[in-house]
């Protein structure tokens, strides 16, 4: 469907850039691809752990750097939940295309579209804010370049990155090797956590809207206008409603359970990660804020602080999100089941 295609094609875009498509036009480029990814991933971590060699840490240090470490381990383990998880990503795409291609009238097929349309806003946002973010973290780590260039002073401004990574070459020489390096590990790194969490979004967003027809179906079992309507085919509406609705239903539950199985396993570790990383941040924006003494390490404390907030919240808020539209089939059940009850009592006193 020309809908369908238009609003996933973005996530679609997004997973091959990281190559996490299941279909490939060549096994060859895709292997390439896929190793480049994972040397980003590994190299970027050990060029973090490359730092402990070469200087001396005490306690504060090492929170630091650990804070930077820990979100690369989360990149690497986000990333491997869905390479090793392509099949499952394949097999979401086909329950996606067959769920619209089972819509039986208009009304259901505006609300999924309304639900995969939030989804697409949603990844749309979440696009223009990461790539106004990773512009402005580069103009950021440039300052002192930028600064030499409009106001030069005699002795240039010291060109220090703000992540530690090491190596072993003179910063102030490799200035932009070592901006290189940084730069792409973040854009990678984040990169993957929103296609990736964009994707999972865009899921649940679709079960959302699969639960509201299969709630909307349910409540309209028993209507002004279904009591009007003759008992014979009264019961034949009524059973084709529940009927689909109940399919629905299940169909939806099992493809959820199928996901959390895929990825449970890897998304167990990535929690116990990044709450470390959250108290880790948390220490280094206390620290900085009560010191007061340098404003870039609070800015960054805080920023980054700040992610992990949002990171949390909207795993939070989409979760919750299924849960709510699945206990609202169970309302819409109650309450149909108690209009029947007395409809029922009603006419056999009448």
């Amino acid at each position: 469907m020309v809908f369908v295609e238009r609003y996933y094609k973005i996530h679609r875009i997004f997973l091959m850039i990281l190559g996490l498509w299941p279909s490939y036009k060549s096994k060859h480029l895709k292997r390439i691809h896929i190793i480049f990814i994972f040397f980003l991933y590994c190299s970027s971590v050990v060029v973090q752990l490359a730092t402990f060699l070469t200087a001396e840490c005490n306690m504060e240090c090492i929170v630091i750097k650990l804070s930077y470490i820990l979100p690369s381990i989360v990149y690497i383990l986000n990333y491997n939940c869905f390479f090793f998880n392509i099949e499952c990503i394949r097999q979401s795409f086909e329950h996606i295309q067959l769920d619209w291609e089972t819509l039986e009238d208009n009304n259901e097929m505006e609300i999924l579209k309304k639900y995969t349309y939030v989804a697409y806003v949603f990844t749309i946002i979440l696009s223009i804010s990461f790539i106004a973010g990773i512009c402005a973290f580069a103009l950021f780590e440039c300052t002192p370049i930028i600064l030499d260039v409009i106001a030069p002073k005699e002795k240039s401004l010291p060109r220090r990155i703000s992540i530690p990574i090491e190596f072993f070459v003179d910063q102030e020489e490799h200035f932009f090797l070592y901006l290189i390096s940084e730069v792409l590990g973040v854009f990678f790194g984040i990169w993957s956590t929103i296609a990736t969490g964009a994707f999972l979004a865009a899921i649940g967003q679709h079960c959302c809207g699969t639960y509201k027809i299969a709630s909307n179906l349910i409540r309209d079992t028993v209507t002004n206008h279904t009591l009007q309507i003759p008992v014979s085919q009264r019961i034949r509406f009524m059973y084709q409603n529940i009927r689909r609705a109940v399919r629905i239903h299940i169909r939806t539950m099992q493809f959820l359970n199928g996901l959390l199985f895929s990825f449970h396993l890897w998304y167990f570790p990535l929690i116990v990660i990044g709450v470390i990383s959250l108290s880790c941040t948390l220490f280094r924006l206390f620290n900085a804020t009560l010191r007061l003494n340098d404003s870039n390490e609070v800015f960054i404390s805080y920023t980054m602080f700040i992610g992990h907030l949002i990171y949390m919240f909207l795993t939070n808020y989409f979760g919750q999100l299924i849960i709510d539209h699945s206990t609202e089939i169970l309302r819409e059940t109650l309450a149909t089941s108690s209009i029947s009850y007395f409809t029922v009592l009603y006419t056999m006193r009448t």
